[in-house]
């Protein structure tokens, strides 16, 4: 009985604690309705699915992954099976997801209140994990689900978890063979057979799935994104994880705690050791791939709770603080984390362009809602106006196009914004080519497009006013022909 007890204080808590850390992030992020622009890209992709469309980015498109995480966007297209609104819905479903993972590492340690308190001092986990609307959370609680089983030598649960996660990322391959490793070096081969054999059965499964259905072996969105500049990755991925360990003093305090692990491993408890082992892939590969050009580090977010749970496991000082001391340097870590996140996460606008996409999309839909077919739409941010414009959307960074994510041409430029193809955009030839808030940020990533004779010739920057709603955006010149008389352009 006392022991039920602990355990739904234990849940009562961890739930409180990613319920109340949820809530402050979307307030200080602005308290968007919606998740961020990629977010929106699930969701597009999830509808279409729980409508009987398919994998399809556009209805009646090509199939695509233009996705992160299989996993994800069938969690997703499930809950539009069951709401028609599916944002709240999600939102409380990643607190959950939080609350899980909080749970799983309050019963791994002695001392949950400044467990929890050195957690709540990085703010990104509860933006990326719970407001965001991604895949970050279920990953997070898989990650930390799967490391634990690894350490802990449970072979049988981990055959369960490995399947789970290389449905939910990409770099799961990685992480999973990193894992059957460690069990298999903790606990013997023998124990890591059946981990290894369903995690070995799943990524086949999902690779001969991946083949017939999308017909290629990888995501799309790699093909969109992959650099094959090694150095430049590790470049930028060393700055990357520079940039987490020094911008939160509580990351800081942690990281040592795991290299200290790992460098006296002889003298520390073997949990502890295994877990610091188990969380190296999470801390190594946003440097191969050279980080993310999100704000607030989005690929270190879902091993921060296994960070802190080392951090407080380790924190056995030669003379020990006394208790109130200890309080307070943890709640002024706290207090250093949350006081400049709202400056230094550079998170709202996702959310902001998310919004306007949408709201772009309504008012094309509006627009053009009289016209005998949709003009072809094409975009920078793909996420918001794909979800609200009921027309063809041609996405320009290829996340949702295998021609785009194929094309030929330098991948150099903004980070995961290089796969633009000029010539692909002529052949194309698409009614609408959309204006992004800034003119140098568009001639980046578009490579001089707006510049050239030939698209001057071809689209004119102009306002439309239509049906009661106006976009400013570029149009093709035979394209605003084609529209009525009464069509007034500004």
């Amino acid at each position: 009985m006392e022991q039920t007890i602990h355990r739904f204080r234990s849940v009562a808590t961890a739930l409180a604690v990613a319920a109340l850390g949820a809530a402050l992030a979307w307030l200080l992020l602005g308290r968007p309705a919606t998740g961020i622009d990629d977010a929106d890209i699930f969701f597009a992709y999830a509808r279409n699915l729980a409508e009987g469309h398919g994998m399809v980015y556009n209805v009646g498109g090509e199939r695509v992954e233009g996705f992160t995480s299989l996993l994800w966007t069938l969690v997703c297209a499930g809950f539009f099976r069951l709401f028609d609104a599916v944002e709240k819905p999600l939102f409380l479903l990643n607190v959950l997801l939080g609350t899980a993972t909080l749970t799983a590492c309050l019963r791994r340690t002695d001392r949950p209140g400044r467990f929890l308190l050195l957690l709540a001092a990085v703010p990104g986990w509860f933006a990326w994990c719970q407001a965001t609307l991604m895949e970050t959370g279920l990953w997070c609680l898989l990650a930390t689900l799967s490391v634990l089983a690894a350490a802990e030598q449970r072979g049988r649960r981990l055959a369960l978890l490995l399947p789970l996660l290389a449905l939910a990322r990409p770099e799961s391959m990685l992480w999973g063979g990193w894992l059957l490793l460690l069990l298999a070096w903790r606990s013997g081969l023998r124990t890591a057979l059946l981990p290894a054999a369903t995690f070995g059965a799943a990524l086949l499964a999902l690779l001969l799935f991946r083949l017939g259905y999308f017909g290629y072996p990888l995501p799309n969105t790699y093909y969109a994104k992959v650099s094959p500049d090694l150095p430049t990755n590790l470049w930028n991925g060393g700055a990357y994880l520079a940039g987490y360990l020094f911008l939160n003093p509580a990351v800081l305090f942690a990281a040592i705690a795991h290299a200290g692990l790992l460098v006296q491993w002889r003298r520390r408890d073997a949990l502890s050791v295994s877990i610091a082992l188990g969380l190296l892939p999470g801390l190594f590969i946003p440097v191969l791939v050279g980080g993310d050009h999100f704000g607030a580090f989005r690929f270190y977010q879902p091993v921060w709770p296994l960070l802190a749970l080392l951090a407080i496991r380790a924190w056995r000082p030669a003379r020990p603080l006394p208790p109130p001391i200890q309080w307070a340097a943890l709640a002024t870590l706290c207090l250093a984390g949350w006081l400049p996140f709202p400056s230094t996460a550079r998170m709202a606008h996702e959310f902001r362009i998310a919004r306007e996409g949408r709201s772009t999309g309504e008012a094309f839909a509006t627009m053009f809602q009289d016209l005998e077919q949709w003009p072809t739409v094409s975009t920078i941010t793909a996420g918001g106006i794909k979800y609200a414009y009921p027309g063809t959307v041609l996405d320009l960074m290829g996340l949702n196009s295998t021609e785009m994510a194929h094309a030929p041409g330098p991948r150099t430029g903004y980070k995961n914004h290089t796969a633009f193809n000029n010539a692909l955009f002529y052949a194309w030839k698409p009614d609408i080519l959309l204006c992004g808030d800034s003119a140098e940020f568009d001639a980046l990533v578009l490579k001089g497009l707006h510049e050239e004779p030939r698209f001057r010739l071809a689209y004119s920057k102009c306002t439309l006013h239509r049906n009661g709603r106006a976009v400013t955006a570029w149009y093709a010149n035979d394209f605003l022909m084609r529209l009525p008389d009464e069509v007034a352009v500004r």
